[in-house]
């Protein structure tokens, strides 16, 4: 069960790794639209993967490295960060 577990946090960081670079690389080549749109599909497995990590982490500390967990905390905060601001700038707020 952990390691199926640990299998799918690894899976959900390096997605939420991939996400990213596709965002900005989106961005760079002046796709906003689909950007915004990449960043709020990946934002939601970032946070997903995120909490999976904190929650095994809490429960075995030996398997969740403190890299994989603040890793998938940082990519969870930047692309939550970039939909939430791309949402508000879409909306006019």
């Amino acid at each position: 069960m952990k390691d199926q577990k640990k299998k799918r946090i690894n899976r959900g960081a390096f997605a939420s790794g991939i996400g990213f670079a596709l965002y900005l690389a989106l961005l760079a080549v002046g796709q906003q639209l689909i950007a915004d749109i990449v960043s709020a599909a990946f934002a939601v497995v970032a946070v997903w993967t995120f909490l999976d990590a904190a929650e095994l982490r809490g429960k075995d500390k030996e398997s969740v490295s403190y890299n994989l967990l603040w890793g998938t905390g940082a990519l969870a905060l930047m692309l939550t960060a970039c939909a939430v601001l791309a949402i508000k700038q879409r909306l006019g707020l």
